[in-house]
């Protein structure tokens, strides 16, 4: 039994924090809502009330010593998987550096750090593999040069950064998973059923990961001593946007999807161009050894996908 704390429990984190809570370990959750304070304290989890762009003190039911003291034991995790939306009136590259500033303040006035460094605690560090940018169709791996475009990737990479210069690097692991798709989230779904065309290359490649085996590896992550501090997650089989979205309308007998032509300019666009990219995670599927439940786009679209009888009922019915 073991004490985790995850900052931002929303898509990844509450699936991991379901699966640390089945094997007996305590949970700390931080949120900035009282409203998702409450719905967290359903789940067994204890939940902070804190904002981590804010700081100082923050909102609980107890001491937030006591929290980490319940089980004798000092934490043993620090998930961080805080979205890197933009920020209003904040530079993407200080989105998240500040909240590490501030989440490490906090932790050290709990005691639980020294010197600026983590004492007997595990972080783990969400990112993305946008960090990568556009590649031109290339492999890209954890050994590949960073020239992050998009604002949420700026936010990342600097998080990245943060956490080497901050935390022990025995003690640190970041992972950049690839799109995260799952229940609630398979892009452009809408698009193809209703025959909109889709703003995006159709030759440009999709690298993708089940939110499921995202929330498998973390688990596995905080409980194994990795022999690197970067690994890239993904499933390991990049796909072309146009057999994707094909897949996705044979799935829903819909139409077949519609791209917009190059001479529209959209498809020189950064967003086209940062896809342009296949990721390899043949590192972290070697040390783990993991059996993802979802190893391709197809079996992860199928559990989401085939049960749809008709265009005429809405995705979200059959996949909750």
């Amino acid at each position: 039994m073991a004490s985790r704390l995850i900052v931002g429990c929303g898509y990844v984190g509450m699936r991991v924090a379901k699966r640390w809570l089945q094997q007996g370990d305590t949970v700390i959750a931080i949120t900035r809502s009282q409203a998702r304070s409450d719905e967290l304290s359903q789940y067994g989890i204890q939940p902070i009330v804190w904002d981590w762009l804010v700081g100082g003190n923050p909102r609980t039911n107890q001491p937030f010593r006591t929290l980490s003291e319940t089980e004798g034991t000092p934490l043993a995790t620090i998930l961080v998987s805080v979205s890197h939306a933009v920020q209003p009136n904040l530079p993407p590259e200080e989105t998240h550096t500040r909240g590490l500033n501030h989440l490490a303040s906090l932790l050290k006035s709990m005691g639980w750090l020294s010197g600026g460094e983590l004492v007997q605690t595990k972080w783990i560090y969400l990112s993305t593999t946008g960090v990568f940018g556009p590649s031109l169709f290339s492999w890209v791996d954890e050994d590949s040069p960073v020239c992050p475009e998009r604002p949420g990737s700026i936010a990342a990479l600097a998080g990245e950064r943060w956490m080497e210069s901050h935390v022990f690097k025995d003690a640190r692991v970041t992972l950049r998973p690839a799109g995260i798709y799952g229940p609630d989230r398979v892009p452009s779904w809408q698009s193809i059923r209703d025959n909109t065309p889709l703003r995006v290359d159709p030759e440009s490649y999709l690298n993708l990961i089940h939110v499921d085996d995202l929330a498998s590896t973390v688990v596995a992550v905080s409980t194994v001593k990795m022999q690197h501090s970067l690994y890239c997650v993904s499933d390991g089989e990049p796909v072309r946007r146009k057999e994707y979205y094909e897949f996705i309308s044979k799935l829903g007998n819909w139409p077949e999807p519609v791209f917009l032509t190059s001479d529209s300019g959209t498809n020189g666009s950064s967003s086209s161009r940062s896809g342009n990219k296949r990721v390899r995670s043949h590192r972290i599927r070697t040390e783990l050894a993991i059996q993802l439940m979802f190893p391709s786009y197809r079996e992860g679209l199928k559990s989401l996908l085939d049960v749809i009888p008709s265009t005429q009922q809405t995705f979200r019915q059959f996949h909750k």
